[in-house]
């Protein structure tokens, strides 16, 4: 029971740390909990996602797909707090304007937004509006029902994985990082969550990481190819930290998640509307 109750306080703290919803009383605080909570970080993309999906079909019967996504994105980012918005902003800041690896840290700790990060964000929700305007938009043009039956219908089944594998997937992988590489500062925001990450915590966050997607593969085996825009990002990033940082941050952890959640966003483009 004990244990039970224990991972309950874990995704709590892990949902309050990333995003703006607030735990209950009981659930206390402890720094070690902290530690242990990251395995959750996916689960909580889970309940993101859905939410996102949901608020989508809210006003996608009043304003269409494009209005509806750009609603359902605005409501997650204040529900976020742009919390891994905020982490690509810094890194984009860091990697464009730094030369050292002590003037990339510097620059990344810095709260102001400069040029890279603001271009680069701006290119971050583009693409992501675009994408899935172009994907949930391909439904409507074959006449393909978002809802008709909500246990059995497969279309409204695969646009809600659609939406839960962008933000689970996105967030085992940065949680992945942690175990590829160093904590690159002496201290940080994420250095109580990455100095006790382990095998067995990877594992538990994959199970909520990469089943939503696993299952969408399944419904459309043409979704594996997303893979072709995934890995290649997500070991360009790697190397591009290993060589300019020797190691991650917070702000890091944070672009990885934006760049494989943008690269899912723009998968369904080629996966359901070309091939």
């Amino acid at each position: 029971m004990r244990s039970i109750v224990l991972e309950i306080r874990l995704f709590f703290i892990c949902l309050a740390f990333l995003t703006r919803i607030p735990s209950p009383r009981w659930i206390g605080f402890k720094e070690e909990w902290l530690h242990n909570s990251i395995k959750y970080s996916p689960s909580v993309g889970l309940l993101l996602g859905t939410i996102q999906f949901f608020v989508f079909l809210l006003f996608q019967f009043l304003f269409g797909p494009t209005i509806a996504f750009t609603i359902s994105l605005g409501f997650l980012l204040i529900l976020t707090g742009a919390f891994h918005e905020d982490g690509f902003s810094d890194f984009c800041d860091g990697i464009g304007g730094g030369w050292k690896r002590e003037d990339i840290l510097r620059i990344m700790k810095d709260s102001r937004v400069g040029s890279f990060g603001a271009v680069g964000i701006c290119v971050l929700v583009l693409l992501k509006v675009l994408g899935a305007y172009e994907t949930l938009s391909f439904f409507q043009r074959k006449n393909l029902p978002i809802i008709s039956n909500l246990t059995s219908d497969i279309h409204f089944t695969s646009i809600w994985l659609y939406f839960v594998s962008a933000h689970t997937l996105s967030r085992f992988l940065s949680v992945f990082v942690m175990k590829l590489l160093p904590y690159a500062k002496e201290e940080g925001y994420a250095k109580p969550m990455a100095k006790e990450i382990t095998w067995p915590q990877i594992l538990f966050a994959s199970l909520w990481g990469v089943l939503p997607y696993l299952s969408l593969a399944y419904l459309h085996p043409n979704f594996f190819l997303s893979l072709v825009c995934i890995i290649p990002s997500y070991i360009y990033m790697l190397r591009l930290m290993k060589r300019l940082i020797q190691g991650f941050t917070g702000d890091c952890l944070g672009a990885v998640q934006q760049v494989v959640e943008t690269c899912i966003w723009i998968s369904g483009v080629f996966i359901w509307t070309f091939i």
